[in-house]
């Protein structure tokens, strides 16, 4: 028997807590977080301390601008912010924060203390109450005892050596981007230095440099690529992102200098005004919308390109106004012709059948026969690596035991738009993408856990799959690939499409139409 129950409107504190579970995943969320608003706040010395892998304490110190009291407590109240005023701002964003939403969800689920100071006042702030107190200009942030109220959360971290780890790749991962900056974390230093020092730093040498206006990269020797994509670190407008597109860009460059599977380690800069991004995609801000993303992927693509050909370190500026941060004021801005591909999309193309449930003829000028078990593996290996929105929720999770090693492997599935949790020592699967039936995901996961590469995994999926395609499936399948970046070949560099020439359909008629003389003597005689 169901109860009826009235819509109550939510605690604020309750909305909070439930907040931060977007904005604040473990220490490592919250140090980046607090990292960028030192940064936001034109700080030259950040000092991060932890306990516990930040489990136990999270503590943040900068001298950059402050607050003033009454900034001091509009800070940890959500949607407080002083980077934005009108939504026309978003198109000109060039802080790293900007929603007005960390401090108040941090603050939720942990013993919290501000201690900040605009150079006239300081103020001390925790959840319950503001006083005076002393302090040079600047900011300091505890966050204690992490998730204590909130014990579901706290019990799934990792172990403290785990977060520990987490926190230093973060904040190495900020430092490459800010090299003026003096940071320093449990009393490991980085000192103020230029660019390419930072990140030789932090990384070590790489063989290959890319300078230009909108781009800097170092990338490492082609033998030193690795089965995935670990060894790759981008940034936007100096704010560190995940981009499958410029990865493929990179990739693509590389070419056959690497192996199929196997993935360049780079570190990337691209500088890009506000008005051609969307960073408000991502609770994390960890990912972004390119307003034209083939015009930046060619252009990374062929930057890197003309290095490889020996034509130095060479890139096009975009045809944009002047990025935030100009890497030509160090380093020499080269030109050269961004290429166009000579395919020409025609999105009123006729379709003519289906053959044998697999192949589709559509006509144009020249025909085309299209393999559509080819196009589905694009479709799908597309939509793993652009993290497409995990549209199937299952009735029933998925729930597999995994051995110990499994664990960390199986949490990787989560950058593979799999959304998933671990319970214990089971991988409870809540929901798939969109083109990964329920069916196929225990075969998927076992070749994932085998680590074979993706490309494959989900190529040798379609390929196997006895279905048969229906001519409306043919049709969308069609005008949903020829939108994708890399519609010619499959994930494993199988043509998705030949074109049908008269000559062709003429020589097989002439290999395959003939009767064998024996059989023509036979119809002779008779």
């Amino acid at each position: 028997m169901s109860v009826k129950r009235k819509i109550l409107k939510l605690d604020p504190t309750l909305v909070n807590q439930i907040a931060a579970g977007e904005v604040v995943e473990n220490p490592s969320s919250i140090v980046k977080e607090l990292m960028e608003n030192s940064i936001d706040a034109g700080s030259k010395v950040i000092t991060i301390d932890i306990l516990q892998g930040g489990l136990e304490l999270i503590r943040v110190e900068d001298d950059g601008f402050g607050m003033g009291p009454e900034d001091a407590l509009l800070s940890i109240e959500r949607h407080a912010t002083s980077k934005i005023r009108s939504l026309e701002d978003f198109h000109a964003l060039t802080s790293l924060g900007f929603r007005g939403e960390a401090l108040a969800a941090i603050s939720s689920v942990s013993r919290f203390e501000l201690k900040t100071s605009d150079g006239q006042e300081a103020t001390r702030v925790t959840l319950t109450h503001s006083e005076p107190c002393a302090r040079n200009q600047g900011t300091t942030i505890e966050v204690r005892n992490l998730f204590y109220n909130v014990p579901a959360r706290k019990k799934f971290q990792k172990s403290p050596a785990a977060c520990a780890s987490q926190v230093r790749k973060v904040v190495e991962t900020v430092a490459m981007a800010h090299p003026d900056i003096a940071f320093s974390l449990n009393g490991q230093v980085y000192l103020p230095t230029d660019l390419k020092r930072r990140i030789e730093e932090i990384l070590g040498e790489h063989e290959h440099e890319l300078k230009a206006k909108n781009l800097y990269g170092l990338f490492a020797s082609p033998s030193k690529a690795g089965p995935t994509r670990g060894g790759q670190t981008i940034y936007l407008n100096r704010r560190p992102i995940y981009s499958p597109l410029l990865s493929r860009a990179v990739k693509e460059a590389f070419a056959t200098r690497i192996g199929v599977h196997e993935h360049p380690r780079f570190i990337l800069f691209l500088e890009l005004p506000p008005s051609e991004v969307d960073v408000n995609v991502h609770p994390q801000k960890k990912e972004v919308r390119f307003r034209d993303e083939g015009n930046v992927f060619r252009m990374v693509r062929n930057a890197i390109q003309a290095i490889f050909a020996g034509r130095g370190d060479t890139a096009t500026p975009l045809s944009f106004t002047e990025p935030v941060y100009n890497f030509s004021e160090t380093f020499p801005t080269p030109h050269f012709k961004v290429e166009e591909t000579g395919f020409e999309f025609v999105y009123s193309d006729r379709g003519l059948a289906v053959i044998l449930g697999r192949f589709l003829l559509v006509e144009r000028e020249k025909p085309l026969f299209i393999d559509l078990k080819a196009a589905h593996a694009r479709l799908f290996f597309e939509s793993l690596i652009m993290q497409s929105p995990a549209s199937q929720v299952l009735m029933v999770p998925i729930e597999i035991e995994l051995k110990k090693e499994e664990e960390e492997l199986a949490e990787q599935l989560g950058e593979l738009g799999i959304e998933c949790r671990l319970l214990k020592r089971r991988l409870v699967v809540d929901a798939l993408p969109p083109f990964l039936e329920e069916k196929h995901f225990f075969e998927f996961f076992q070749k994932f856990l085998e680590g074979k590469p993706i490309e494959e995994i989900t190529t040798r999926l379609i390929q196997a799959s006895p279905k048969r395609y229906s001519f409306e499936e043919g049709m969308q399948i069609w005008q949903k690939v020829k939108e994708c970046k890399d519609f010619y070949y499959d994930p494993k560099g199988n043509p998705i499409f030949v074109k049908i020439c008269e000559i062709d359909m003429e020589r097989f008629m002439e290999n395959h139409g003939k009767i064998p003389p024996s059989k023509a003597a036979d119809r002779e005689r008779h």
